[in-house]
């Protein structure tokens, strides 16, 4: 009868450690400051088109689920460049149709250039449709994301992403810049499945002030600490794709809570084990 109680408090302990582990990826926002993938690389560029590439695989990982592409007229430029992941494009929130059938959804940026395409995310229920694709452990990826108020409910800058310097680039507020090519891939970048791009022309638009984006609270209740491409030099301390989680191939590091109470239940079951003896 010891035992039996032993063995039922010990799985009560491990069991409430790990229940109470919040899933690491819930809500994944990716900033990206480049528009390599809708245009670029429909343009033929051989450098954006290994990049989209790469995406397209970080994002989808091992699920085998298609990418939901969601942009203007122009997504029909927009393939899977050899990754093997299947990507459907629409040109909205609503065609796309059950949004959990998707490892991801890509928001190209407007006529697939520049700038973020707010309209996409604040046409019908759009907003609400992605909250809740993103509560439900989705993966969003905004291309060319300047700071626009619309993505406020998932990035939670509370209308100041492009003020004050805590962004930069094409249409951004000072400072400013067009473009550059004078990014650098991360280590995290490269846990990503990412590597350095060879020259666009012009690589990235926008860049991320780090300390600004890394202390929001977005909507998994992350800062946007992690950066897989760290902007040109020039913005020392800016990210040119940042986001607030890891992606599919990066994996899912355990948060700290949950490894403390896996501890303390590992040793409360040494405790008991103990007592038992």
């Amino acid at each position: 009868m010891k035992n039996f109680r032993l063995a039922v408090a010990a799985v009560s302990v491990l069991g409430i450690s790990l229940v109470g582990a919040p899933a690491a990826r819930a809500g994944t926002v990716i900033l990206e400051g480049s528009d390599a993938i809708g245009l670029h690389c429909p343009e033929g560029n051989a450098f954006a088109c290994t990049y989209t590439a790469q995406v397209w695989k970080a994002l989808d990982g091992s699920s085998g689920l298609p990418i939901a592409v969601i942009g203007d007229g122009t997504v029909g430029g927009i393939t899977s460049q050899g990754s093997g992941i299947t990507i459907d494009t629409f040109t909205s929130v609503a065609a796309a149709g059950t949004l959990s059938s998707y490892a991801a959804l890509y928001f190209e940026a407007g006529s697939g250039c520049c700038t973020e395409n707010d309209s996409l995310i604040t046409a019908g229920t759009a907003t609400a449709d992605v909250t809740a694709y993103l509560l439900g452990g989705g993966t969003v990826m905004i291309e060319n994301y300047i700071g626009g108020t619309a993505w406020d409910f998932a990035v939670g800058a509370g209308g100041l992403a492009n003020t004050s310097s805590n962004s930069v680039g094409y249409g951004t507020a000072d400072p400013a810049f067009t473009c550059t090519d004078g990014e650098t891939v991360t280590a995290t970048g490269l846990a990503n499945g990412f590597t350095q791009p060879g020259p666009l022309g012009c690589w990235e638009h926008q860049a991320y002030r780090q300390s600004f984006f890394g202390g929001l609270t977005s909507i998994n209740g992350s800062g946007f600490t992690l950066s897989f491409f760290d902007a040109d030099p020039a913005f020392p301390g800016y990210s040119g794709l940042l986001s607030n989680g890891v992606t599919l191939t990066g994996g899912s590091a355990p948060e700290p809570a949950s490894i403390a109470l896996f501890g303390i239940g590992l040793l409360a079951l040494g405790v008991m084990r103990r007592r038992a003896r």
